[in-house]
């Protein structure tokens, strides 16, 4: 088994912010209309590259096509409940289906996703169908993290901390998991936030891996072989992620709702061409 940690300070984002930000995109698709498969906004524009070809529109069952290689299903949606949507996504190589669930929209207590990912050539005849496909998990109890994130963390040294073997028994359970499954092997990141004295989130990051069945001295060993290079892409990852979301989220989220509205639709109204250019990233 490995188990890395490391601790990144990230801007924060205000629960009221969010609770409202999540309304409002809510609101946004709950506003648009179907026509004979194509889908409008309130305002009459159409919003480009998804149709409807399976059922009532923003009714369990519908089915969307998007970008002509993924297909997205509406499973439940109901503000006070829940939204869960299914997605199947293929380029005739790779298959991912992910499904995603949001738990009271009002006020998100909730959220997760979990799915598979498989390459060619996975049928049930193919005796190696098993190495090719990897299933995974992710959950967030949003009342847990912000319970959290309101704590204070002193202030981190460099940031990074020291790689050990097993996490402390006592650590209480994180508010934010993330499992990934393969026949050779599980790994495992948790992630719990804390409040820094300038506001802002010191999150601490962990990941364990370890093999599993039949293979799984082989597979510590080469996760031993590879410990190294595994902490070296763990860290970079994370680093490259907290740049990314501290250079975005300041802006983000001192926007008021309204101006939050109009870029979600300046997004969604995006065509491919303007994909292929320069663009402002939500």
């Amino acid at each position: 088994m490995v188990h890395l940690q490391y601790t990144v300070t990230v801007e924060s984002v205000p629960r009221r912010w969010f609770e409202q930000a999540v309304v409002t995109l809510y609101d946004l698709v709950a506003e648009t209309r179907a026509d004979d498969g194509r889908l409008f906004l309130a305002d009459g524009r159409e919003v480009p590259d998804i149709r409807l070809v399976r059922g009532d529109h923003l009714r369990a069952g519908a089915v969307y096509e998007v970008d002509d290689d993924a297909r997205v299903r509406v499973e439940e949606w109901d503000r006070r409940s829940a939204v869960r949507v299914a997605q199947h996504i293929t380029d005739g190589a790779v298959t991912a289906e992910i499904e995603g669930v949001l738990k009271n929209v009002e006020r998100p207590r909730e959220a997760g996703l979990r799915g598979s990912l498989s390459s060619g050539g996975t049928s049930g005849t193919n005796r190696w169908a098993s190495l090719t496909r990897a299933t995974g998990t992710a959950h967030i109890r949003l009342d847990d993290w912000w319970d959290a994130a309101s704590k204070d963390r002193p202030e981190p040294g460099s940031g990074k901390e020291t790689a050990v073997r097993r996490p402390a028994p006592s650590s209480p359970p994180a508010p934010l998991e993330v499992r990934l499954d393969h026949r050779l092997g599980r790994a495992t990141v948790r992630a719990t936030p804390g409040q820094l004295p300038d506001g802002r989130w010191a999150i601490r990051v962990s990941l364990t891996a370890r093999g599993r069945s039949l293979p799984r001295p082989l597979t510590a060993v080469a996760l031993r072989l590879a410990a190294r290079t595994l902490r070296r892409h763990f860290t970079r990852t994370l680093d490259t992620v907290t740049a990314h979301w501290n250079d975005v989220v300041p802006d983000l989220v001192s926007q008021d709702m309204p101006h939050l509205r109009e870029r979600i639709l300046t997004t969604a109204l995006e065509t491919p061409q303007d994909r292929s250019g320069p663009r402002e990233t939500l």
